[in-house]
Parts: structure tokens; sequence; C-alpha cells
């Protein structure tokens, strides 16, 4: 797979806030919550609590923000579209969990 395809963006973009999600519930239940685990945050606040889900991948989404930027210093314009593409995909989902 060449390393400016709207594909890999797409892939990219789609797994970041994976990551990211990972990372704020990780910070979430090291500094916030300290006497929580990173399980219950996943299972009882996100998966548990359907108020906080469209926040907390709305706030998972920065990931993606710092691979776009990441992909723009690079020069690879396509692989930025796919990760823009990516982003709405995740938009719609939070504003599917709104209502």
């Amino acid at each position: 797979m060449p390393s400016d395809s709207v594909r890999l963006g797409v892939i990219l973009g789609l797994f970041a806030p994976v990551l990211g999600f990972l990372v704020y519930g990780t910070m979430y239940v090291t500094s916030i919550r300290p006497h929580l685990e990173l399980g219950w945050f996943i299972t009882d606040l996100f998966l548990g609590t359907r108020e906080y889900q469209g926040p907390v991948l709305s706030l998972s989404l920065l990931a993606n923000l710092a691979l776009f930027f990441w992909f723009d210093r690079l020069d690879r314009p396509k692989a930025m579209r796919g990760v823009i593409g990516a982003t709405f995909v995740y938009a719609v989902a939070i504003v599917v969990l709104s209502f």
C-alpha cells in the first residue's frame, strides 16, 4: 500500500481514535479517578452510560487531528483526505449517539 493513499488515511483515521480513547481512558483512571480501573472506564462509563458516549468519542477524535497534521508535515495530501473521511464517519456516529 503506498504511503500516500486515501485507503491508508481511512484505515489509520479509523484506528487512531481507538488509541485516543485508550489514552484518554488511561489518563482518566490515573489522574482524575485513581481508585478506578480502565475496565471500569470502558464497560461502565463508556458502554454503560449513553450520555457519555458522544463526548468521549469526540475527545478521542483529537488523535485524528494529530494524525492529520502528521500527514501534512510529510506532504501526503491523499492520506490527509482519508483521515478527514474517517473523521466524518465518526462524526455521523456522534450525531446518532446524541439523539
